[in-house]
Order: C-alpha cells, then sequence, then structure tokens
C-alpha cells in the first residue's frame, strides 16, 4: 500500500508507452478492466517506486495502435485509476486493510504459551551437568552486569527512548542479584537450584515476548497514523513520481557496450527505472501523465 500513487501513475505510464487505447471491456488488450483493477491494487502493496510488468499478449496487443494516441491512453487510464481510487470498492478494501495491517492486540500470553515456555526451561535445564553450570551463570551476571551499569547513559538518549531503556537497566540490576543468588544455591542445593534457575530463564521469555507485543503495538499504532488519510499517501506518492520522472532528456544519445545499449551521458546511467522507462516511453505519454499526475495532486491538496 505504500506504493499507492506511484503505482497508479507508473501503470498509466507503462500502458500508455504501450499505445494502450481502452475499450470498455479490455478484451482487444488481452485483458479486462476487472484484471486491471486486480493489478493496481496488487502493484499497491509492493514498496518503492516499480516499473510494473505487462506481459507479451498485452504488449503485442498495445502496440498495434498509432503512437498519436499514447497521451490519451495516458489520460484515459489516469481516468480509470482515478475513478477505481474514488469508488466504493476501493475504500472498503483500503479501510480492511488499514484494520488487517496495523493491528492491536492484546499484550497478553495465553496460559498454554506459559506453560511450553516453563516446561522447555526446566527441560533444557535438566540436561545439564552440574559442573557445567557455574561458568554459564557467571557469563549471564557479565551480560547483565554491563546492562546495569549502562544507566548514566539514560539522559543522553532522546525522550521518547528512555523509558525502554531504562526497563533494560532495571532488568539488569535484577538479573545480576538473581543469577548471584543463584550462584551460591548452586553450591547447596543442586535440585532447588536447577527449578529456580529454569524459572528465571523462562520469566525473561514470558517477559521478552510481552515487550515484542507492546512495541509491535506502537509499531503499528505509528503505521496506522501514517497510513490511515489516503489522500495524504496519494499526495506525497503523485510528489514522488513528479520528482522522479523531471527533467528527462528525451534526446539523449545512447551507444551499445557488450551488447547492451548505455547512455552516452554517463550521468544518465544512475537515473531511476522510472526515469528511463519514460525515456523509452517517449515525450508526449511522459508529459500527460506528468500534467495528470500535477492536476490529481493539485485536488487532492485542496481536499486534505
Amino acid at each position: 500500500m505504500k506504493n499507492l500513487i506511484s503505482s497508479l501513475l507508473i501503470y498509466c505510464v507503462a500502458l500508455a508507452f504501450l499505445n494502450f487505447r481502452f475499450a470498455d471491456d479490455f478484451s482487444e488488450f488481452e485483458t479486462t478492466s476487472r484484471d486491471v483493477h486486480e493489478r493496481l491494487w496488487n502493484v499497491l502493496q509492493h514498496n518503492g517506486l516499480n516499473v510494473p510488468y505487462v506481459s507479451n499478449n498485452i504488449k503485442t496487443a498495445c502496440r498495434a495502435f498509432p503512437g498519436e494516441q499514447q497521451a490519451a491512453a495516458v489520460k484515459k487510464i489516469g481516468g480509470l485509476c482515478k475513478a477505481y481510487y474514488a469508488s466504493d470498492d476501493f475504500k472498503k478494501r483500503y479501510q480492511d486493510w488499514l484494520a488487517k495491517t496495523f493491528t492491536q492486540t492484546t499484550v497478553q500470553l495465553p496460559e498454554r504459551r506459559i506453560k511450553q515456555i516453563r516446561d522447555d526451561r526446566q527441560k533444557n535445564v535438566d540436561m545439564m551437568k552440574e559442573q557445567d553450570v557455574a561458568p554459564v551463570i557467571d557469563m549471564q551476571i557479565s551480560a547483565n552486569q554491563s546492562f546495569a551499569e549502562m544507566g548514566n547513559m539514560l539522559n543522553s538518549l532522546p525522550a521518547d527512548q528512555r523509558a525502554d531503556f531504562k526497563k533494560q537497566v532495571d532488568n539488569g540490576k535484577r538479573n545480576v542479584a538473581e543469577y548471584k543468588r543463584l550462584k551460591q544455591l548452586l553450591k547447596t542445593d543442586y535440585a532447588a537450584f536447577k527449578k529456580q534457575y529454569a524459572e528465571l530463564q523462562a520469566q525473561e521469555q514470558i517477559d521478552q515476548e510481552l515487550d515484542q507485543l507492546t512495541r509491535n503495538n506502537k509499531s503499528n499504532a505509528a503505521e496506522f497514523e501514517k497510513w490511515k488519510d489516503p489522500k495524504k499517501v496519494l499526495s506525497a506518492k503523485l510528489g514522488e513520481f513528479l520528482a522522479k520522472t523531471q527533467g528527462v532528456d528525451f534526446a539523449a544519445q545512447t551507444k551499445l557496450v557488450n551488447g547492451r545499449k548505455k547512455f552516452v551521458n554517463g550521468a544518465y546511467e544512475g537515473k531511476s527505472d522510472l526515469w528511463k522507462f519514460c525515456y523509452r516511453m517517449g515525450q508526449a505519454p511522459t508529459n500527460a501523465a506528468r500534467t495528470f499526475a500535477q492536476q490529481w495532486q493539485t485536488e487532492l491538496k485542496n481536499n486534505i
């Protein structure tokens, strides 16, 4: 969905490049209006600005049309994209996608998961050899001590990171004390040590999984705020499209290098795939697509 408007425009440009002229059922182009809608929706799910794939059947059908119809085809496909964006079907799909993608879950583990963690930890401890345990405890004390000693870094962090960091420091201090206590217990009562050590290990894993659920909720909430208004998404992506298709040099010369066409001006080789695609497409359909994008962006901004 992050590729929302760019995909609409790129798809528009792609079909224009192929001299795409629309009929109501699109059968002469080896596709249908429903296929176009589904293609548009599927492309929306990809990140970044990508030149869309078009099958050879569609290319063959589209190339049969005269070049002067390219700009008109851009406007036609642009109108289709715009109409689909305004449709109830698109609006419902967008809202359903938001709700499904950026979910908020209860920060709680099922009892069966907690039992599984505890059973697995106890099994792991039971398999350890008594003479190998002390070095492991020393390593855990050392690792947690490193966290415990980072408290003086707290004020140097951004405000929104301090709470999580403080929690890690506090957990480090608590664990250092617990592991030192268990190290003493190891010398006097190995059976009690195994039970308490397994419980400490299990609780650490439980806390980590609960923390991950909290982080997921926080991340999803932030992403939901970013994508909840499709008008803002569209406007931003239109701007990105316009920026990446600005200044295409349609008169640029190419040469063959090891059997492949390269720009004579080496700087053009660093241009985006979209810039190069528009170069191949030609000036008329590119300008039509950019004009359409500018007009649509203006309309969106006026309604935000």
